[in-house]
């Protein structure tokens, strides 16, 4: 009897060794193991971490260095960090833009009236043809709503702004409102080229969108740019007094036509204009890197396959002075989640057995020029697609405030709901619905080229409730959004909530612990809009 009680003893410590040992690392993970990083990724020294700059090859060398300290294999044959090759193109001399109505010629000033989204591939390109306006420029069969009904677009030069109906989900809106969905709309519908209005202030069009994103690509093989969110082809931007002349010539009321677009009435019509285009462009080849280090799984018949943690370590550089500061330091996003994702390395690293299935732990870079590091990743991983059977992606979540819920973007397709659920429920935190649906997170960042590819994902982010300081989840977000986000006051010193860091971190561990600790992998629950390649049964 005492050798029987014994041999039973034994057994329930290797339960609840298994069952604890979760736990007791999640309680092991403290603010030091996340704020020197962010320290030092934010720091003016990094200049901002522009994507195919120093600053983001020091981020990259910083981070490969945090992973072999922490005892990670190299992902890759050539090392932790891996060359991404790039192009970017960048606008040649002063463009031009006329447009004409009943005899009236108006040209519009380059820098003033108009931007241009330079062409991927061609050094010279003209435009010249009638205009035809169609909204949004978007198509959402499912939900009754077609900008190109009615409308023939053959031949002529689509007019459209950007967004979407607000009627349509904020995911699926998301999906179909990119710069490169549109592009590739207009041109199923026979257009020869795209001008897409964005009706704000040159300067502050300049500032917030060319300067930090455009012009950048990643290359294939052969050569080829490669980008999922903007624009292959040369696209001219009517800024607020391009966008107003345009209209004033055409005779018709922008006002007007937002108000009836918001309400979700189509609003397409032939412009009784004509437009002439060119630009010359210059396109220079680079690189960027992503940086990927692995722990191995301890099953034999799952190590071969990999739960993928993302974080995107660039930011946009340097831009204009705010009270002397020109570096944008990006603290939040995204060296907050760069350094979650380190520390997710060193909490899986400190397992005394690692979980059953692989951990690779991916720094990507490019993700403020189109989600470009990722979408590379994806399609030139250092394993075979296949055996990626999910991705936790980490990017810009605001540790501002206690952290009483969180939203899970994209986890509701597939059965990373049920984990997710999971996880938080250890932590007593709620799971939130979308805290500012109309800013399509979903489509947004390095979660998305992953379940494009047929990978189940999920990005925790803000929720709607969280907030301790007289602000909800909703608010906080919003107005972070609107005066700090790409901008030199995202700081380290901006009153980082340590609690609400660590807190995220745990959240993120749980769920990547237990999908690589589970005999079944993800499922996917449908087959959806984003998906490039049919669900894995």
């Amino acid at each position: 009897m005492p050798i029987l009680l014994l041999v039973a003893g034994l057994l329930c410590v290797g339960v609840l060794s298994a069952q604890t040992v979760s736990t007791t690392v999640v309680n092991s993970i403290q603010p030091d193991w996340i704020a020197p990083h962010i320290r030092f990724l934010a720091s003016d020294l990094l200049e901002g971490r522009e994507t195919t700059k120093r600053g983001l090859r020091l981020a990259a060398d910083y981070v490969a260095a945090q992973f072999e300290t922490l005892g990670l294999e190299p992902a890759a044959a050539e090392g932790f960090v891996l060359r991404m090759p790039m192009r970017h193109s960048t606008v040649e001399g002063t463009p031009t833009l006329v447009i004409e109505a009943n005899g009236t010629r108006r040209e519009l000033v380059y820098g003033t009236d108009f931007l241009v989204q330079p062409d991927l591939a061609r050094e010279s390109v003209t435009l010249d043809g009638p205009l035809v306006f169609v909204g949004f420029g978007v198509s959402f069969p499912a939900h009754g709503y077609d900008d190109y009904a009615g409308i023939d677009a053959r031949g002529k030069i689509v007019v459209l702004l950007p967004g979407g109906p607000e009627k349509i989900p904020s995911d699926e809106r998301g999906h179909g409102t990119l710069f490169a969905t549109k592009e590739a709309t207009a041109r199923a519908h026979g257009a020869v080229g795209v001008v897409t209005l964005m009706p704000v202030p040159a300067a502050l069009l300049h500032e917030r969108v060319f300067r930090q994103l455009v012009g950048y690509s990643w290359r294939a093989r052969d050569g080829s740019p490669n980008t999922l969110f903007f624009e292959h082809a040369a696209t001219p931007r009517l800024t607020g007094t391009g966008t107003a002349a345009l209209f004033e010539l055409a005779g018709r009321s922008l006002a007007e036509v937002l108000v009836k677009l918001h309400q979700g009435t189509p609003q397409s019509f032939d412009f009784p204009v004509r437009l002439a285009f060119g630009s010359r462009f210059r396109q220079v080849d680079t690189a960027s890197w992503n940086t990927a280090g692995v722990i191995r799984g301890s099953d034999p018949a799952l190590r071969d396959e990999y739960v993928v943690y993302s974080a995107h370590m660039d930011h946009v550089g340097m831009g204009a002075p705010v009270n002397g500061d020109s570096v944008h330091h990006g603290a939040l996003d995204n060296a907050g989640g760069t350094a979650t994702l380190i520390a997710m390395a060193r909490a899986f690293a400190s397992l005394p057995t690692p979980p059953r299935r692989s951990v690779m732990f991916v720094a990507v870079s490019g993700e403020e020029k189109g989600i470009l590091g990722s979408d590379y990743f994806v399609r030139h991983a250092p394993v075979p697609v296949g055996q990626i059977v999910a991705n936790v992606n980490m990017d810009n979540y605001l540790m501002l405030a206690q952290v009483k819920d969180l939203a899970a973007y994209g986890a509701s397709y597939s059965t990373l709901d049920d984990v997710v659920r999971k996880s938080l429920g250890q932590l007593g935190v709620a799971l939130s619905p979308d805290a500012a649906p109309e800013q399509m997170i979903f489509t947004r960042s390095d979660h998305y080229p992953f379940m494009r590819r047929g990978i189940p994902a999920v990005m925790l982010f803000n929720g709607q409730q969280s907030g301790d300081k007289g602000r909800d989840g909703s608010t906080m977000l919003r107005q972070w959004l609107g005066n700090v986000h790409h901008t030199p006051r995202d700081t380290y010193e901006q009153g980082i909530d340590w609690g609400a860091g660590v807190s995220y971190a745990k959240a993120n561990f749980l769920i990547g612990y237990e999908v690589a600790s589970a005999t079944e992998r993800p499922r996917w629950k449908g087959n959806y809009f984003f998906m490039e390649r049919p669900a894995v049964p």
